[in-house]
């Protein structure tokens, strides 16, 4: 079970880190404080032997073709280990489009993908409650999304506080959505729960 603890500096030349497994994570956010690089530092905070690091899109570039591509131009300089994990964390909000090619793309890399829809604010707002509205656009998310946080804000300070007491409320709620058989979810739901099912 993951304790809140100091975080760890992510570097395997140094001696007791070199059996620390990492989870590189290309996210659409364009800096380490977007919500999706704050919520997966969540598990930096446990174990020295696994550690996730998320590799955001710069440049206002979000589109998820360029997740990918960005992703794996970092990836590439890497010196990955056999039991690391490289995963895509994408919305299909505004480029539902590109969603076919990029999942092709990591099937052919090994890449494993996340898919969230609207975006990744609806898999934060499963942590909190089983939406029985649907949402056509992150948008739509983000209000009740907003509300939920600063009520629990109120007595529980920073994400892990926040998000790991209701890591398995949320991963229950997401699989009960997550019934078609296809890459990523056509109707609200989202794919996360398998990343944070795996670690936890």
């Amino acid at each position: 079970m993951l304790n809140k603890r100091k975080k760890r500096a992510l570097n395997r030349d140094i001696p007791h880190l070199k059996d620390t497994r990492i989870v590189f994570i290309g996210i659409e956010g364009g800096s380490e404080e977007s919500r999706e690089a704050k919520y997966f530092d969540i598990f930096n905070e446990e174990d020295i032997r696994l550690q996730f690091k998320v590799i955001p899109c710069r440049e206002n570039r979000s589109s998820p073709l360029h997740v990918f591509r960005h992703l794996k131009n970092e990836i590439d300089k890497e010196p990955l280990r056999e039991d690391d994990e490289i995963w895509v964390v994408i919305d299909v909000d505004r480029y539902h489009e590109h969603l076919p090619e990029v999942a092709r793309l990591c099937v052919d890399a090994r890449y494993n993908l996340a898919v969230s829809n609207p975006c990744f604010e609806y898999w934060l707002l499963l942590h909190f409650r089983d939406p029985k509205r649907k949402y056509k656009s992150c948008k739509d998310v983000k209000k009740p999304f907003s509300i939920e946080m600063e009520n629990d804000s109120k007595n529980n300070d920073g994400y892990h506080a926040i998000f790991y007491p209701k890591f398995k409320d949320a991963i229950k709620r997401a699989k009960e959505r997550d019934v078609e058989d296809e890459r990523w979810p056509n109707e609200n739901g989202s794919r996360v729960y398998q990343i944070v099912e795996r670690f936890i």
